[in-house]
């Protein structure tokens, strides 16, 4: 079914108010003599940012040896590839997980019939897994099952919470042994995606990410901007703003709302197929469908 308003990324609602805040509140006021003191400011919002939730609950980061600073999710991805990579485990992921995890690969090419879902967890795996997950938009309907794997084969884990901003009703705690790495990014939940920027709580100190932080080698006014928006807005600023709308529009297509603002999930057939991910989920990016909705209180079709 055709709908330019449904595409097949993982791109989050445009939030005007964020521009329209920086527009009037900070780019006319930016400090050049201070702005490389942004990277330290934003190890310590981010964490707060995160536990001010009231939608969600997103716990256990205050546990990790090391905070650091990155370039978005992508930035750590990058990390924990090449870290897998040198330290010889065989990356693992769910189908359905973000393609870049995929397309990325260099010496060993992943295809999907190595997934969790097809070859399982084995001693040797490291794992990749995204909450909410790229998929469905939901925590993996395995996540748990998995974690227990992994505690009990030593299996390094990494949680990319890169849509946290744009979900509600997820819980999660991520004190577990094998979880060795979360990470965030302000560009879905503040909009931020031409000047991103992240933190990865981490207990690996090995590796480009701990280098570049070390030396404060940093994009340092997307770091500026992200810090304005987290003590402006809150990280439920896109459930508060587009949940009634998603709900509406998903009703109105058929689809199952996720815990992503965002995203939907359409039946499987041949209507809707051509939003598959890896034969399993039929993903849609309902953005700006959801958006029109809030704007104009009615649908495309």
């Amino acid at each position: 079914m055709s709908n330019p308003n449904f595409s097949k990324t993982g791109n989050s609602i445009w939030h005007q108010p964020y521009m329209d805040f920086l527009v009037k509140e900070y780019f006319p006021k930016i400090d050049p003599s201070t702005i490389t003191d942004e990277g330290n400011i934003l190890l310590e919002n981010y964490p707060k940012w995160i536990a001010s939730s009231k939608l969600n609950s997103f716990t256990g980061v205050e546990t990790f040896k090391n905070r650091y600073v990155t370039d978005g999710t992508i930035q750590s991805l990058a990390w924990w590839h090449h870290w897998t990579q040198v330290n010889g485990y065989n990356l693992k992921m769910f189908r359905g997980e973000f393609p870049y995890n995929r397309d990325a690969q260099i010496n060993h090419p992943m295809e999907w019939h190595d997934s969790i879902d097809d070859t399982g967890i084995q001693s040797g795996d490291a794992i990749l897994i995204s909450v909410p997950f790229s998929g469905t938009g939901r925590v993996p309907e395995q996540y748990y099952d998995v974690i227990k794997q992994c505690n009990e084969k030593d299996v390094p884990v990494l949680i990319d919470c890169a849509w946290f901003g744009t979900c509600y009703d997820i819980e999660i705690n991520f004190v577990e042994p094998c979880i060795k790495m979360v990470v965030f990014s302000t560009t879905k939940g503040l909009s931020c995606g031409n000047w991103r920027t992240g933190i990865a709580f981490s207990n690996i100190d090995e590796g480009t990410v701990p280098v570049q932080n070390e030396w404060n080698h940093l994009n340092h006014l997307n770091i500026a901007i992200g810090n304005r928006l987290m003590n402006e807005f809150s990280p439920d600023t896109h459930p508060n703003n587009y949940m009634s709308s998603q709900l509406a529009v998903c009703e109105h297509y058929g689809f199952e709302a996720t815990n992503t603002v965002h995203i939907g999930l359409a039946p499987k057939g041949p209507t809707w197929d051509e939003y598959h991910r890896d034969g399993l989920y039929n993903r849609v990016n309902i953005g700006k469908e959801v958006r029109q909705h809030k704007k104009k209180g009615k649908f495309s079709e």
